[in-house]
């Protein structure tokens, strides 16, 4: 279920209008639903009143958020603005579209090191304080091991150490993937 708020946020008038002062011409109105665990969505807009005849005529100072409120719903379609709201509350349980990561980056897990644990023992001494002794043992971390393949490897999958740079533009094997500034070994 959901429950819908309305929210006024501004009202433009017109300083006189026929003969009456301070006549309401636009409200900044907003609605707001929120279901049973917290998810909202909002709809806001601006509506323009009609002209008001003086006997239909409310002044300005003697205006209440409900009057104003009530101008809304008996103007506006509200139906169709809890449907778009509600519509709006559904997408965000079971959205439309979504942003994978792109299939052919490879994203590298970070390397995780732990701090090396410091263990404090108390000993008591012969004098009144007690001394205390640091004693450090090695943490043993498992890297991850490489995936970086051997030069024998890459030379095997066209990859040359010793590659020249034939048209003197600072970049040799260009056009493949191991193209790289002269010099540089991969």
């Amino acid at each position: 279920m959901i429950t819908y708020t309305w929210n006024i946020f501004g009202i433009d008038c017109a300083p006189s209008e026929n003969g009456l002062i301070n006549v309401v011409k636009i409200v900044h109105w907003g609605l707001t639903g929120v279901d049973e665990n917290g998810v909202s969505a909002s709809f806001s807009n601006s509506y323009p009143l009609p002209s008001q005849s003086p006997e239909a005529f409310t002044d300005y100072s003697t205006l209440t958020e409900e009057t104003v409120i009530g101008w809304l719903e008996s103007n506006l379609d509200i139906g169709y603005l809890q449907t778009v709201i509600a519509n709006e509350i559904a997408s965000k349980y079971n959205p439309p579209i979504t942003s994978l990561p792109l299939p052919w980056v490879e994203v590298e897990e970070p390397i995780i090191t732990e701090e090396p644990v410091i263990e404090v023992i108390e000993e008591p001494v012969v004098v009144e304080e007690p001394v205390l002794e640091v004693i450090e043992e090695p943490v043993v971390t498992e890297e991850p091991t490489s995936t970086e393949p051997t030069l024998e490897e890459k030379i095997v999958d066209g990859y040359n150490p010793d590659a020249n740079d034939g048209d003197d533009d600072g970049i040799v094997q260009e056009g493949t993937k191991w193209e790289r500034p002269l010099g540089t070994e991969l």
